[in-house]
């Protein structure tokens, strides 16, 4: 049986006061306007970028958002993707191993349990979402590890928003097994073949990672709203900065010594460029030196043209806390 129709989201997310899975997220004006249509359209938002552009912490920002605005908070339901992914680990898991030796050795209730399939159903992250009394928010992270069948196996699932167990029979079962999903209290939901949403209830809010190590499918693109997390420019990298700072206000001069240093890191031949997330662990690393980290950085700020970004004086294998920054030997034997 078909949804009936639900009227537009009226939820939308504001420019400012976002928080991730710990800390403020200063997003990109362009970001949440993808978000905000996702929210609009009920379609997945599907979010690319180098690693540690903090994708997967906007989905926190979402989750965050939408339990400020309802009584009871919900979370985010977390789908980590692996090279071996199916489309079904993600909606469900079918214990065979255990429903075998209940059969074979249980005691008499055990025994009897394993007649009946719905006893080995545990639904996973998405699956939950999919048939949740209340509006859920999802993370798809890193969708592009799995094999390529996995986006287009999840069309038809997060279009309509049902799915099959196909270890459940049709027919023939007697009574109701539920869930056990222990926010959902007195909403558990009856396990059946076809799972579907409860009347009434709201799509999830799926928010999918890519880090394009390949292209997705077409079909499955065409299905989502799409946004790119660019490297910040300067003004956000220090309004980024600034938000996660570990202790008290820091000195203006040190912050621009420490964005300088790290824009001309960045600006060398590497394979591996340094993200926002390895410049936040290294402000963290040069914060626990205390009063001696913008002493041991002003060589380096001073040694920079900023013309060609090339560092004279002092090597680059010299500077504290390089290797939350650097990640391959080959990069490290480039800068030197």
């Amino acid at each position: 049986m078909a949804q009936a129709p639900r009227p537009p989201s009226k939820l939308r997310l504001p420019q400012k006061g976002l928080r991730g899975r710990d800390s403020a997220y200063i997003a990109d004006p362009r970001l949440i306007a993808a978000a905000n249509a996702a929210l609009a359209l009920e379609m997945p938002l599907l979010l690319t970028g180098e690693p540690g552009c903090c994708k997967s912490d906007f989905a926190w920002v979402v989750a965050n958002y939408v339990d400020s605005e309802r009584r009871d908070p919900h979370g985010l339901r977390e789908c980590h993707v692996r090279s071996d992914s199916r489309a079904r680990d993600l909606l469900y898991h079918f214990d065979a191993l255990r429903r075998f030796g209940d059969a074979q050795h249980g005691d008499t209730a055990t025994t009897a349990n394993a007649q009946d399939p719905r006893h080995y159903v545990e639904l996973e992250p998405l699956g939950l979402a999919l048939v949740a009394p209340v509006q859920q928010v999802v993370l798809i992270d890193e969708i592009d590890k799995a094999p390529r069948d996995l986006p287009n196996d999840l069309l038809r699932e997060l279009d309509r928003g049902d799915f099959e167990i196909p270890e459940i029979p049709a027919r023939g079962l007697v009574g109701n097994v539920t869930t056990c999903w222990e926010p959902w209290g007195q909403q558990q939901q009856p396990l059946a073949r076809t799972m579907r949403r409860p009347d009434g209830a709201r799509k999830p809010i799926v928010v999918i990672t890519s880090n394009v190590e390949r292209q997705l499918p077409e079909a499955f693109l065409r299905r989502c709203i799409f946004f790119d997390i660019a490297f910040p420019d300067a003004d956000r990298l220090e309004e980024i900065l600034l938000a996660h700072w570990p202790g008290a206000a820091p000195d203006p001069l040190y912050i621009d010594d420490l964005l300088v240093v790290f824009s001309a890191l960045r600006a060398q031949e590497l394979s591996k460029k340094p993200s926002t997330s390895e410049l936040l662990n290294w402000a963290h690393a040069l914060d626990d030196l205390g009063g001696l980290a913008p002493a041991l950085l002003r060589p380096f700020r001073a040694g920079i043209d900023e013309d060609t970004q090339q560092l004279h004086g002092p090597r680059w294998s010299q500077l504290p806390g390089l290797p939350c920054l650097i990640k391959l030997r080959e990069d490290l034997e480039k800068i030197g």
